[in-house]
Order: structure tokens, then C-alpha cells, then sequence
């Protein structure tokens, strides 16, 4: 093992939250089962809904050997976001980086609001990082009209430009979000890769797990469960999903609707959608017993999505919203469901399309694609489905963090501020 090389991790949310346990988690694992010092800051007092699984979190991190920091980032901050996490993570970074070697250490964060202390490691400490945006910040705010927003993204724009032509490596899901950031910053970067979210192939129900005794456990049995599971977010259609659902269930009344929810929410716009949930069941007509909002633990995902038959995930039509490759998503192919969802999301079209299982919904021809959905067929994989899900395991995936981890520690020429790039 060689400790001489270290790996910082930055997140933005706690280490209890389902992203991180599902993203990130299994990367940290990687890095410390294959040599490298790990250590990870995490940011509390956001996104805490799940902490009561904390301490299974933290005894992961300590079987494995990694260093856990913890970063207090209140909700509401009196100085923008940006710059209080990084004015909080610089005290204890700066700890970590202290006599240590030129190359010898990574930081990898996942968030635009990380970038200033990169930039500041990059240029003062000599330190290369990877930069994860992973919600497209600046294309989200874009679309925004408040006066507030739109200075905002100017000054967030210039500087994430400069951090993505001065990382090692920027890391996004999808193509489309790759040629998105090269349009909206004019900029060809050839160190802005693809590697998409993945399902956590350590985590899927093993051969002896009873599919039926699930079932009968989250009271499915008989019935033809369509599941949505993640967040109440703004940018999630849970109308016409609920539609979609009642829809079908007109054709078929054993349908059933699940919803694993958590109340985290990240946009304060997204405020009161949870609470209205029952509301939005109600105008289309659903009994109490023709759903269910329950919850599961981050590490129990899949043995609870496998005992449903079909994941579901709508989306507003915005741009920076359907550009992504959504966890939810890989987490169903992950639990070897079927996906429904619009059309607009390319990533998976592409993929329902290339594997044949699933249905893409036109939201300009509601009706019509919604009355072509048979549930027997949505049910039925094809051949090429397996080979699809494939692609998106994190066998296939973590590799692909080893090794961009190696060439780091390999490099023989340092990146240093305002070489080779100006703003």
C-alpha cells in the first residue's frame, strides 16, 4: 500500500445522504481497498434527513480506513454558498496538505461550490484535482430570473470555466452534458470526461434472497408495483406521473404505485411538494390503499426496488434537467427493472431504445404514448436488456476512477494556475 498517495474527497452533502452513499461511497471504497490513503470532508447540517444511519456509515469508513472530516454548512448562509464551504473546508484541508509532496495528493469534489478552495490548492499547494459538477450549475441558474441569479451565474461562470480547463480531469454523466459545458463556456476540453452513475453491484440481492417474502413483507403480493424512489424536487413531474399510474391502472387495477421518498429537498421551490403528495393522488382518483410512501435505508435500496416490477421518473422538459442520467435510473436497471419515463431525457432514451424494454413517453402526445404503454410488454425484458444494464454496474464504472486516479499520480507535469489558459 502506498500511503505516500492520498486522495481528499469533498461533498457536498453528508455522508448519510442516498447520493452520496450510491456515488460516492463505493469510490471511496475503491481508493482505500486499492492503496491510497482516503479521506473524505463532509458537509453536515444539510440534506440530514437519513442521519440516523450514520453510524453504519461511519463504521464502513473505519473497517476500510478512511478518515472522515466533518464541515458544518448550515441551510441558509449569510455569505453565498460558494464561498462558505470553501472557507470551511480550508482550515481543515490545509491540516491535511501540510509537508506533503508535489503530486502526492488528489482532491476530488463534487460540487460548484468547492471550486474556489480547488483553485486555491491548484495554484498555492500544487495540488491536481477533479472537479465533478454533476448538476450542471451554471446551466441550471441560467434559465433563472431573478436579477440576483443572473449575477450570480456570471461570477460562477468565469470561475468554473477556469476550474474545468485547470482540473486533471471534470467529470460529467452524460455526452450531452459534456457538450453542453463546451458550448456554454466556448471552450474544447479534452480533460472533461464521461463516466456515468452507476448501480452499486455489491448491494444487489444475493441468490438466496426471496424475492416473493419481500414482496409480501412491503405488501405487494398480487399486485404489479410501479415505483418512483429519490427526492421531491421541482423538476420531477409527480403529476403526470400520477396520471400515467392511473392511467394504467384503468387497463389494470392490480397496479400499485410505490413511492420511496426522503424530504430532503434541495431547491427552496421544491418546498411543500412532499406535503402535497396526497393532494396529487387524490385528483386523479387514487384510494389509500392504491399507494404507498415509505422509505428505505441507503444500503437497502435494491432489495426493495427488486420487489417492485417497474421504475418510473418524469421530468420537467427544461434543458438542464433532461441531460442528465439520473441515479434513480441506473438504480432501477441496477434492481433489473424496466424505466418509463419522457422522452426528453436522451441518455435513457437512448438506452431503452438500444435494450428494447421500457416505454418513452411524449409529453406533446400525452394521450396517445401513454395509451400505447402495455404493461405486459413494459414487464417483459428483451435480450439486449441485460447487456444494457450492464454497461452502467459499477464493475464496469469504478475501474474507470482507478485508473483516472493512477494517471494523476503518474503525471510527470503539474498543472499550475493561468498556465496555458486565461479567462
Amino acid at each position: 500500500m502506498n500511503k505516500q498517495k492520498k486522495i481528499i474527497f469533498l461533498s457536498e452533502m453528508p455522508i448519510t445522504n442516498g447520493v452520496i452513499q450510491a456515488q460516492l461511497f463505493p469510490i471511496l471504497l475503491s481508493s482505500a481497498h486499492h492503496g491510497y490513503a482516503t479521506e473524505i470532508m463532509e458537509t453536515t447540517g444539510r440534506f440530514d434527513s437519513q442521519d440516523s444511519y450514520r453510524p453504519e456509515a461511519e463504521k464502513k469508513l473505519i473497517n476500510a480506513k478512511i478518515g472522515l472530516h466533518k464541515i458544518n454548512v448550515p441551510r441558509f448562509t449569510f455569505l453565498p454558498s460558494i464561498l462558505y464551504f470553501s472557507l470551511k473546508t480550508y482550515g481543515l484541508l490545509k491540516k491535511q496538505v501540510e509537508n506533503k509532496k508535489k503530486r502526492s495528493i488528489i482532491l476530488y469534489a463534487r460540487n460548484y461550490k468547492f471550486i474556489p478552495i480547488l483553485l486555491w490548492a491548484n495554484y498555492f499547494w500544487h495540488i491536481n484535482f477533479i472537479y465533478s459538477p454533476r448538476g450542471a450549475y451554471v446551466a441550471e441558474r441560467k434559465h433563472y430570473q431573478k436579477i440576483k441569479d443572473i449575477l450570480y451565474e456570471k461570477v460562477i461562470g468565469l470561475v468554473e470555466r477556469l476550474t474545468i480547463q485547470k482540473s486533471f480531469a471534470t467529470i460529467v454523466e452524460t455526452e450531452q452534458f459534456k457538450k453542453h459545458l463546451e458550448k456554454l463556456y466556448g471552450i474544447d476540453e479534452k480533460n472533461i470526461s464521461v463516466i456515468p452513475n452507476y448501480w452499486d453491484a455489491s448491494l444487489v440481492p444475493g441468490k438466496n434472497w426471496n424475492r416473493a417474502e419481500m414482496r409480501d413483507k412491503l405488501g405487494f403480493t398480487g399486485k404489479k408495483v410501479i415505483v418512483y424512489t429519490g427526492t421531491v424536487e421541482a423538476w420531477y413531474d409527480f403529476e403526470k406521473m400520477v396520471d400515467l399510474v392511473a392511467k394504467l391502472k384503468e387497463k389494470d387495477p392490480s397496479i400499485f404505485f410505490q413511492l420511496f421518498l426522503k424530504e430532503d429537498y434541495a431547491r427552496t421551490e421544491s418546498l411543500g411538494i412532499f406535503k402535497s403528495l396526497p393532494e396529487i393522488f387524490k385528483k386523479f382518483g387514487f384510494k389509500k390503499d392504491d399507494y404507498a410512501i415509505s422509505s428505505y435505508a441507503p444500503c437497502e435500496r435494491y432489495h426493495h426496488l427488486s420487489a417492485c416490477d417497474a421504475g418510473i421518473c418524469l421530468t420537467t422538459t427544461a434543458e438542464f434537467k433532461t441531460m442528465m442520467l439520473y441515479l434513480k435510473i441506473v438504480d432501477f436497471w441496477g434492481a433489473g427493472l424496466p424505466v418509463i419515463t419522457n422522452k426528453e431525457i436522451d441518455a435513457v432514451a437512448k438506452a431503452i431504445k438500444s435494450s428494447n424494454t421500457g416505454a418513452l413517453i411524449d409529453y406533446a402526445d400525452w394521450e396517445n404514448s401513454v395509451a400505447k404503454i402495455n404493461t405486459v410488454k413494459l414487464l417483459k425484458k428483451s435480450s439486449a436488456y441485460q447487456k444494457e444494464v450492464e454497461k452502467y454496474s459499477s464493475k464496469k464504472i469504478l475501474p474507470l476512477y482507478l485508473n483516472l486516479f493512477e494517471k494523476i499520480f503518474d503525471n510527470p507535469e503539474f498543472k499550475t494556475i493561468f498556465k496555458n489558459h486565461a479567462l
